[in-house]
């Protein structure tokens, strides 16, 4: 009968021991960020609380017993780890919220500390293992890729970490695409310089950038009336707003619509768009976190005028007499009314000066694609 008794108070006792164990959720928000340019002064260990909040991440104890735990950590970056290290909570608690700040970082933080003696975070280490990090990072940014933060959590032990498939796990991950620079093609020509005769319809505007799933381009062309041309100084604060990519749409690749152009009319136009950083997540209209291109200028001119202006090029050109000139007209080649000389474009009444300049000298003419 003792027996019976006693075999009854240990299952009574079982759902005690059993409920009293701890069971963690792990999680980041938010769980990723999409970014054109990251500095690495953002993610200096010796100063985490100059660090941009990126992420939180909240550990919680669902069990019932308060415990301590020890939290890992791997800084990945495309897929190679750069940072590993362990800390340990300070106190039993059911629930710990840390941020971006409290794990890149060379300091005890408010809950954590780090479990094992003289671990310190350093980039010089962590960049020796990739050419392109550690070029990128010598120059200030993070390269293209994906940086992760991956952490694991267990109940606190002295005994060495073991990689326990079944430990609750999270990650945080920023995804890098540099923007680089905008680089605009035609039409026209970076202002300063004589602004180029365009004719036609549509125009094509058309510009280098570099493409990422997440970056809207805007173009915006301004309109300058004939006795008011823009310059370098000027083309910020004057003209008028002649187009301007509406909100919500993209102009990814290029320009090409039917706009009202005025003959004899001056136009600037350039190409902006918002940068993503780790201080801007959530991207501005305006601000100093745009990415712009500089100003391109052209003159407008109807196709009779540009007629006539490229046949009256063309009669100075003859006056030089010049046989290689006269062949090339008479193979299909048109001149296009404009003389560059050390990249500088020069058009109109400047380019035609510039070929009368000529007259009664010796030149050779050459042939180039």
């Amino acid at each position: 009968m003792k027996r019976l008794i006693f075999i009854v108070m240990v299952i009574a006792l079982l759902p005690v021991l059993v409920g009293a164990q701890a069971n963690f959720s792990v999680e980041f928000y938010p769980s990723s960020i999409k970014v054109n340019n990251f500095s690495t002064a953002s993610f200096d260990p010796f100063e985490p609380e100059l660090q941009p909040v990126l992420t939180t991440l909240t550990i919680s104890n669902t069990g019932t017993a308060l415990v301590k735990i020890d939290l890992k950590l791997v800084l990945e970056w495309n897929n190679i780890s750069l940072v590993e290290t362990i800390f340990s909570s300070k106190d039993n608690r059911e629930s710990w919220t840390l941020t971006n700040r409290d794990l890149i970082t060379n300091e005890a933080s408010t809950f954590f500390d780090f479990k094992y003696p003289n671990t310190n975070i350093t980039v010089k280490d962590a960049i020796e293992k990739s050419p392109t990090l550690k070029s990128a990072v010598l120059a200030g940014y993070f390269p293209d890729g994906e940086l992760k933060f991956k952490v694991w959590v267990r109940e606190y032990s002295d005994t060495p970490w073991t990689n326990n498939i079944d430990l609750p796990d999270n990650e945080f991950t920023i995804k890098i695409r540099n923007a680089g620079n905008i680089t605009l093609l035609s039409p026209g020509v970076p202002i300063g310089k004589t602004p180029a005769l365009v004719s036609g319809f549509p125009l094509s505007f058309l510009w280098n950038s570099q493409l990422t799933d997440f970056n809207k381009y805007k173009l915006i062309i301004k309109e300058f009336p004939p006795g008011n041309p823009p310059s370098l100084n000027t083309v910020d604060r004057t003209g008028a707003v002649f187009y301007e990519t509406p909100d919500g749409e993209n102009e990814n690749i290029g320009f090409a619509e039917f706009l009202p152009f005025t003959g004899g009319n001056y136009y600037t136009w350039k190409v902006t768009t918002a940068l993503a950083t780790e201080y801007n997540l959530i991207k501005q209209k305006t601000g100093n976190d745009n990415l712009s291109s500089n100003w391109y200028v052209f003159q407008f001119v109807d196709e009779e005028s540009a007629s006539t202006s490229i046949s009256e090029f063309q009669t100075h050109l003859n006056m030089l007499q010049n046989n290689t000139l006269l062949n090339l007209y008479t193979e299909g080649y048109v001149p296009t009314g404009i003389v560059i000389i050390e990249d500088t474009a020069y058009s109109g009444q400047d380019a035609i000066e510039l070929i009368d300049a000529l007259q009664g000298q010796e030149i050779s003419v050459e042939l180039k694609d």
